[in-house]
């Protein structure tokens, strides 16, 4: 349990640095560059997955000594590619349905995002692989 505390402390610090980088590009490009909002989203997402990858994986995760890109960034890529597109199909609905400010109603979202993330991340893309101390410990041994 202590170390799913301090992967999901350090996996919010690289979110929040993530999302401040983000946030930025989100912003310049939707309000001072008046670009559409998904076009901005999707290159505010391929800037923050390079840096979030980097970071995840050499410093909350640690699955391996070096990274990997062939192996595991294609399954972060691909569970942040879900990730983005639910953020999108959201985002899209709330602002074409209730004609909210997309800037304030992706705001509402990241918790939602955050969440997803972090578990696909952990349990999936940057999952640890099983080290012998691991399996044995998970192991009943026959009499």
């Amino acid at each position: 349990m202590r170390t799913f505390s301090i992967q999901a402390t350090k996996f919010t610090l690289v979110g929040m640095a993530n999302f401040i980088l983000t946030f930025i590009v989100f912003t310049t490009m939707l309000k001072a560059l008046h670009m559409n909002y998904l076009l901005s989203l999707w290159v505010a997402w391929l800037i923050g997955i390079l840096f979030s990858y980097v970071l995840n994986h050499s410093w909350v995760f640690q699955p391996d000594e070096r990274l990997r890109f062939r192996a595991r960034f294609l399954k972060y890529l691909l569970s942040s590619c879900l990730s983005v597109s639910l953020n999108m199909l959201v985002l899209a609905y709330i602002v074409e349905s209730r004609h909210y400010d997309a800037f304030y109603v992706q705001l509402f979202l990241i918790p939602m995002i955050v969440v997803i993330n972090f578990l696909t991340a952990k349990y999936w893309s940057l999952r640890n692989a099983a080290t012998p101390e691991t399996k044995h410990q998970y192991s009943v041994d026959a009499p």
